[in-house]
């Protein structure tokens, strides 16, 4: 009878764990650039404050944010067509640039940080300038025929 409930235990633990990967990864675009937002400004607020760990962590979590779901990113190549390769040469310039945010706040060199979040920046007002209407129409589109 013991062994029946610990195999019911974990047959349950594994699929409520299948369930919450699979929704964990179904980020759509809009939901990781406001996780994005918020990232940023706890970076910002970290250099305001020489608080150091809390710009590692944004900077971390802006780094290596979800990617974008494959079916998202179809729609968006479509759109962009050649300009795609632009589009996501931003997006490795961000994660980039983070990344040296990160090991700045870890060695406390604040301008490094500083000046890395100002260039991470003009590169999210530059994707955004760019791309940022025609991505959201051939998203919202999307959305709107499910």
């Amino acid at each position: 009878m013991q062994e029946r409930i610990n195999i019911t235990f974990v047959a349950v633990f594994l699929a409520l764990t299948v369930v919450h990967v699979a929704t964990a990864d179904e980020s759509n675009l809009k939901e990781i650039m406001q996780e994005l937002r918020d990232d940023s400004v706890a970076i910002f607020d970290g250099l305001l404050t020489d608080d150091f760990s809390k710009v590692a962590r944004g900077a971390d979590r802006i780094a290596n944010h979800p990617q974008i779901p494959p079916a998202q990113i179809q729609l968006v190549a479509a759109e962009l067509g050649p300009e795609m390769a632009t589009f996501k040469q931003f997006d490795t310039s961000v994660h980039d640039l983070a990344v040296s945010i990160g090991a700045a706040a870890e060695e406390k060199d604040h301008d490094r940080a500083a000046t890395n979040y100002q260039r991470m920046l003009d590169g999210c007002f530059g994707c955004h300038a760019v791309y940022r209407q025609r991505v959201a129409a051939v998203l919202g589109g999307a959305a709107a025929q499910e």
